[in-house]
């Protein structure tokens, strides 16, 4: 199940890591500043801390708006993970905090992530299903396909494929009735293997493991692009 939480720590961790960090096209830092421009090095604990305390009814509420939400939906969501990787992971824990930051990063080695406060309902559920979708693609790729096991999940080939493969599939039918809206492609530089990858994904979209490794062998072994 997906369940959303409040973590201040988590946020000293995340302005720390993306205060500076830009990867794939997008700057992580600059959207620090955008929201939050008196925010630096040397006052960050103490920023986080006064915003966390002024802001505190909305980030509960924002958390138990979500709550609500996925409570209505991912039963949906799961079942449909399950039709697509021929695993159950609804007893999986995928826990999602809410954030000041607009970086919205996940946590493959505890199955966490963080969700901007300020995006809607909507992007909301966005994020804690795509970031979900990538858990169970990572455990699918670690049963079942021997040649990523050794690949990391944080950057490479392995990391922007799971990035293609959520777009692919959260634009399926039966996930756009829970999105509501289109997925998009968050890294520009991965638009070009984007296009190859659905080739590839419109021949295989039933035999799933064929499909992964299809799609891996697009990308040189001396891919190191970072997340």
């Amino acid at each position: 199940m997906i369940t959303i939480k409040l973590n201040k720590e988590l946020d000293y961790e995340v302005y720390n890591d993306f205060k500076i960090f830009e990867t794939a096209g997008v700057n992580f830092g600059e959207a620090i500043r955008k929201d939050h421009p008196e925010i630096n090095e040397n006052n960050y604990r103490q920023y986080i801390d006064d915003f966390y305390e002024t802001n505190e009814g909305l980030l509960k509420n924002n958390c138990q708006e979500i709550n609500d939400y996925l409570l209505r939906t991912q039963e949906i969501f799961f079942s449909e993970i399950k039709e697509l990787f021929g695993l159950d992971f609804f007893a999986s824990e995928y826990i999602g905090y809410i954030s000041i930051f607009n970086c919205n990063p996940r946590y493959v080695e505890n199955k966490t992530f963080q969700i901007f406060y300020k995006k809607d309902l909507l992007d909301k559920s966005e994020v804690a299903f795509h970031e979900s979708l990538h858990f169970a693609f990572f455990d699918f790729c670690d049963l079942f396909v021997a040649e990523t096991r050794s690949l990391d999940k944080n950057n490479g080939p392995l990391w922007e494929l799971s990035e293609i493969f959520n777009v692919i599939i959260l634009n399926l039918p039966q996930f756009q009735i829970l999105l509501k809206r289109p997925e998009q492609l968050f890294y520009p530089r991965l638009e070009e293997r984007f296009k190859q990858v659905q080739l590839i994904w419109s021949k295989n979209d039933t035999k799933l493991k064929d499909f992964i490794k299809e799609s891996l062998s697009l990308w040189p072994k001396t891919t190191t692009i970072k997340c």
